[in-house]
């Protein structure tokens, strides 16, 4: 139980790492893709990219120092809220940009499917919090994990542009 356990805190904690440093280092892609979707008031967009991004970051920085189920938790929330979001958005048919990495990913339901994946494995790691290897103890067990966790969550954050980019490829044959 403790492989699967810290392998899914941690697949949470890179997803969390690498869109905060997306966001980071591209600040305008969130905001332009709200602001395509329609859904969030145009003077509001701005601060909705940062607390989104703030939030990120809190997370990240929390599950780095603790993974308490209560972060973890709130990390089910926050990816449970991405899959309401952009369900709403593909079922509205607003489409547009994902705004969830640098390159241009449609909102689409691969990205329902990730946000709701990233919730359920932050939400066991929450009921299974006491089964997580804390990053302070060093070992072989450790390091696997995180071999598991940053190959899964990599995998996890490309599938939507990864899959976009296999079904254009089949439409265009």
């Amino acid at each position: 139980m403790v492989f699967p356990v810290s392998v899914a805190a941690n697949v949470v904690l890179v997803v969390l790492v690498i869109a905060v440093a997306e966001r980071l280092t591209a600040p305008r892609v969130l905001p332009a893709a709200m602001t395509a979707h329609r859904v969030v008031p145009g003077r509001a967009v701005r601060p909705v990219a940062v607390a989104v991004t703030a939030a990120e970051a809190g997370l990240a920085v929390l599950l780095l120092l603790a993974p308490s189920p209560i972060v973890l938790a709130g990390a089910a929330v926050l990816f449970a809220a991405y899959g309401g979001y952009a369900w709403h958005v593909t079922a509205s048919g607003r489409g547009g940009p994902c705004g969830c990495g640098g390159a241009e990913v449609p909102m689409n339901h691969w990205v329902v499917g990730r946000a709701v994946v990233l919730a359920a494995l932050a939400a066991v790691a929450s009921a299974a919090h006491a089964a997580v290897l804390p990053l302070t103890r060093f070992d072989s067990r450790l390091v696997l994990v995180l071999l598991a966790a940053v190959t899964i969550a990599v995998l996890l954050w490309h599938l939507p542009a990864a899959m976009t980019q296999h079904n254009s490829e089949e439409a265009e044959r």
